[in-house]
């Protein structure tokens, strides 16, 4: 990761195994891999925790920079089961990495010289959905196999897509509100015109990124998992299928250009970042980009706001990590970080994280005359999610800079 560098697509792995450390059931959620994408053509894979951990127990290299691609680098996506990375830049080259004895290498190459607009791996990791700009679609295995593949003649581009809880259909979305329902050989099920203008930016549904299990989840339908759809216009459609009849529409006042959302793996959690949509009358020392956080429950309600600190940038992508105690931010050259706690904060929690951003570093926290007890636990408020060395920001060696970590 660069001073350059634009995050546009990120998520977690968190089963990754280093030289040196090993992981166990007890810390299988609490630490893992973020991988980011860059304008120069670089794809970042950094190791990430959400717990203090002394310097030795780290991995042998926290960080790794794979190179290969020759234009921006526009989204990466873990498959998190068959612990494979795949990234694609702007000109339509996806790459699916492979990480053997401490070295990274490119396994499988894709490219039609046409502009990708979506790709992502289905839940049980064994397929992936590629859509291009020309309407052309394609299924393939991890291995590098066609499943099927077809080119649709719609009214407006695909710009995104998903599968379903179940993996037996994919959900496309188009840039004029159209929401295209394929099955898992390729036929069309059905094509819903989802709102009367605008357009579709992303889709997600309320489950488990991935299957780590032999049938889990395995099979039946989608009841119980809602689908939340992003439109250009800032707002937020939530139905139970492609064929609901009252769905929920949730009014962001976000952008729709810098909407990023994602749910948490517990299905009940809707994060959702964006910029603010700017009042006409504001003061001229206002910061560029107002950038927030909000959480909504899976009926549409509200339940939090959080403003992010960094406004020099639009937010660029967000993801849940570390069993939803994590959430990431990316704007711009910046990773937010943000400490998620989803329960009713006790007291002296709230008292530690007071004293830690009146503090605002290690330091000066152990010398507080605090019980023995106490102190660790205020000690672990100051310990970096992302474990990889970040230069000061006026560095002279550009070359150094991986960008700058805000903590929300």
């Amino acid at each position: 990761m660069e001073d350059s560098t634009v995050f546009l697509g990120m998520t977690l792995d968190c089963k990754l195994q280093e030289e040196g450390w090993k992981l166990n059931r007890n810390n299988y959620y609490q630490e893992g891999w973020l991988a980011t994408g860059n304008v120069r053509g670089v794809v970042g894979v950094t190791f990430t925790s959400s717990h203090a951990r002394r310097p030795h127990e780290l991995p042998l290299r926290t960080n790794y920079n794979l190179r290969g691609h020759r234009s921006d680098v526009i989204l990466v996506k873990w498959n998190e089961p068959y612990q494979k990375l795949a990234s694609c830049d702007s000109s339509g080259v996806i790459f699916v990495w492979i990480k053997y004895e401490g070295r990274w290498s490119i396994e499988l190459i894709n490219d039609r010289s046409t502009p990708v607009t979506h790709f992502s791996w289905s839940h049980d990791g064994r397929m992936a959905l590629i859509c291009y700009q020309d309407g052309f679609v394609l299924v393939g295995s991890v291995a590098g196999q066609r499943y099927w593949s077809s080119m649709l003649s719609l009214d407006a581009r695909i710009t995104c897509g998903c599968w379903t809880p179940d993996d037996s259909q994919v959900y496309l979305g188009t840039a004029s509100a159209q929401l295209v329902v394929m099955d898992v050989h390729g036929a069309m099920v059905s094509q819903v015109q989802l709102v009367a203008e605008g357009g579709i930016i992303s889709m997600a549904w309320s489950c488990e990124k991935f299957k780590m299990e032999e049938g889990e989840e395995a099979g039946e339908t989608n009841g119980g998992h809602v689908l939340a759809v992003a439109l250009g216009s800032g707002e937020i459609v939530l139905l139970r299928g492609h064929d609901d009849v009252s769905p929920v529409r949730i009014h962001t006042g976000l952008r729709g250009n810098t909407l990023a959302m994602e749910w948490a793996n517990s299905r009940e959690l809707l994060a959702v970042a964006g910029t603010l949509i700017a009042e006409p009358n504001e003061p001229e020392d206002s910061p560029p980009y107002k950038n927030v956080v909000k959480f909504y429950s899976d009926n549409g309600a509200l339940i939090y706001t959080v403003p992010i600190p960094y406004t020099q940038a639009l937010v660029t992508a967000l993801t849940w990590g570390h069993a939803a105690r994590r959430l990431f931010v990316g704007l711009g050259g910046a990773v937010c970080t943000a400490r998620v706690w989803r329960v009713v904060a006790p007291l002296q929690l709230l008292a530690r994280v007071r004293a830690a951003a009146a503090l605002r570093h290690p330091r000066l926290a152990a010398k507080l005359p605090l019980p023995p007890r106490l102190q660790p636990a205020l000690a672990s408020l100051f310990a970096h999610t992302i474990r990889v060395c970040i230069p000061l920001v006026a560095s002279e060696d550009k070359s150094a800079k991986t960008g700058t970590t805000y903590l929300l």
